[in-house]
This record gives C-alpha cells, structure tokens and sequence, in this order.
C-alpha cells in the first residue's frame, strides 16, 4: 500500500505570486506542464534511518506552480516530510523514516505555467551606476566557480571595452562562445569547475555558466547560476522522460533587474546566438539557485555543489544509492 503524502504549496496559485510575494507578469507567452521526478532508492540497509532532501519548483518572476505532490512506495515507516527552504530560497522537501525495504521509488508531481523571459537590453542598458555590497550573495566565490588571476585578466581587458553593466556582460558572453565549445568528452566536464572550462575551453551548461560567472565575480557584477528540468523547444503530444538537467545564468543590472543568458545554447546554435542573451525561453522549471549550498535542515555532509538530484544520508553519512528520473506531459 502507497504512502500518499500531500504538500500543500504556499503559493498563490490563483493570482501568481513571484519573489517576495510580488504578482508576477502573466501576460506574456507560457507554456503549461506537468513534470514527474521520480527518486529511486537502491541497496538500502533495512532497519537504518534515513533522511532525503529533494528539490522542489517554488513560484518565482517566471513560473507559476499549481500542483504538487508526493507519493512514496511502502519504503519507510515512522516517516515524515516537510517543505522547507534554505538561505537562498531554495524549496526542498525533506523526508525522514525508517527503512523497510532495500529499495523503493518516491515520486513528486508539480504542474508549472513556464513564461517567456524578455528583457528589453535597451531599457538595461541605462544602469543607475549604482555597485552592489561587495558582501552581496551574488558575488561570492564557491569551492568550484572562483576569480584566478587569468580571470581577472580577462575580465579587466573585456569590461574596459564597454562602460556599461549590459555591455560588459554581452562582451563576456561572445568571449566564451569565442574560448569554449560544447562537448561531453573526457574527464571532468559538468562539475563547473573553473579551471577546467578556462584550461580545456570544452563542457556542458554548468562550465560555461561558470566561465560567464567568473568573469562577472572578477567585474563586480552580481551573477547567479540556476539549474533545472529541461523540456523540448517544440511542445511534445506524448509523455517522454528528460534529460538529466540543465543550467544558466543571470547577471543584475542594478536599478533594472535580472537579465538571463543561456551561453551553452546559443554555443549549439552561434548563428542565432542573440537570442539567447537577454531571453530565455519556457521549456525549463527551475528547481535551485547557487552553488556550494547548504540544505534545510542542513546536512552533515559538506555543501552541494549544486541541487538538481535529491540527496540522502544515512548515520550523518552521504547515500549513495539514490538517483532520479524526469519526465516531461506538455498540457
């Protein structure tokens, strides 16, 4: 018999409420659907207790949630579960019990409206001229995505070429579109890694947003990686399970607001790569915000480089039997 546990959102799912309460646009174009993330849980130690920490979509500036839910297999027992949020609003739900079983599955549902983002680089373009405390969340370093002397370098030539915030980031992007390629080969790609995007100029969407990070650390621009699900550009009839996740940035205009960029993207497709600077399409939800992060309650483990899969531990210990699945029904 399944364990059904209902999370009731505390959103404003009727009049779509983005950061900090504020009504979001809703009148631009959307997409609608319902994305299923499936944990799985293998070779698990009966009788251990066990606590799961798994990212959940919260309503933000681009997305509406309407839905949610949790079904877990008969896994645990003496289980319970709880939305929490960490320091940067990051939505989680945070399951702890008793193992019964060696392995299991629990399932989360949501229901997203996903709105086109379209800033107006005109408009951004006019900066206030004002510089954001140096304290600012947006412009510390993590263990992976730091300012090296090569960065620095990098980023003094480039930003000296443009007096404006819009400016410098666009100068920014061309360079890594003109540094790195898109490529899966090898070792040590996907870890968003600095050096390795800098040195081997190959990676996926968490190298190069990591690159376009570094270099806005070194300027003194405020920038903040963002990772997610990832649907198809052309709305699908049928159901069909994703990829395994996908990430972008955004860097702060100060007096304007954020701006997007999608640099690995526009890198598959460099002849239309102006649209992926300054708009950012629907067919992603967003699950997290930030790197080297801390859970909540926090984990006794060091801090996630990222969260786009779930996390477990067992005894204080990291568990590494846990994996996901995603799957993607365009409404």
């Amino acid at each position: 018999m399944k364990n059904l546990l209902m999370l009731m959102l505390s959103l404003c799912v009727l009049t779509g409420c983005g950061t900090m309460g504020k009504a979001i646009n809703t009148d631009r174009e959307s997409r609608n659907f319902e994305i299923e993330y499936v944990v799985e849980l293998s070779d698990c130690p009966v009788g251990e207790e066990i606590e799961i920490w798994v990212p959940v979509p919260r309503g933000d500036d681009h997305q509406i949630i309407s839905a949610n839910s949790v079904e877990m297999d008969d896994l645990l027992e003496n289980s319970a579960s709880e939305d929490r949020f960490d320091s940067r609003g990051n939505k989680m739900v945070h399951i702890t019990g008793k193992l019964k079983r060696p392995s299991g599955n629990l399932t989360f549902k949501a229901t997203v409206q996903r709105f086109v983002n379209n800033v107006d680089l005109m408009d951004y373009s006019k900066d206030n001229g004002e510089k954001p405390a140096a304290d600012s969340i947006d412009l510390q370093p993590s263990t992976l995505c730091f300012v090296t002397p090569q960065i620095q370098k990098e980023a003094d030539a480039l930003a000296a070429l443009s007096p404006t915030i819009l400016g410098k980031a666009r100068r920014f992007y061309d360079h890594i579109l003109n540094q790195m390629a898109y490529s899966k080969a090898g070792k040590g790609w996907g870890r968003g890694d600095i050096y390795h995007a800098c040195e081997v100029g190959e990676g996926n969407c968490t190298d190069f947003h990591t690159y376009f990070s570094a270099l806005c650390m070194a300027a003194g621009i405020e920038s903040r990686f963002q990772i997610g699900m990832w649907g198809k550009y052309t709305p699908q009839a049928e159901r069909f399970k994703t990829g395994g996740y996908h990430c972008w940035a955004e860097f702060h205009v100060p007096g304007k607001g954020w701006v997007p960029v999608d640099i690995s993207e526009a890198d598959k497709d460099v002849a239309n790569k102006d649209k992926y600077f300054g708009s950012q399409t629907a067919n992603r939800v967003t699950l997290s915000t930030g790197r080297d992060l801390t859970l909540s309650p926090a984990q006794k483990g060091g801090p996630l480089n990222f969260f786009v899969n779930p996390y477990a531990e067992i005894n204080g210990k990291p568990f590494e039997g846990i994996t996901k699945s995603c799957y993607w029904q365009e409404l």
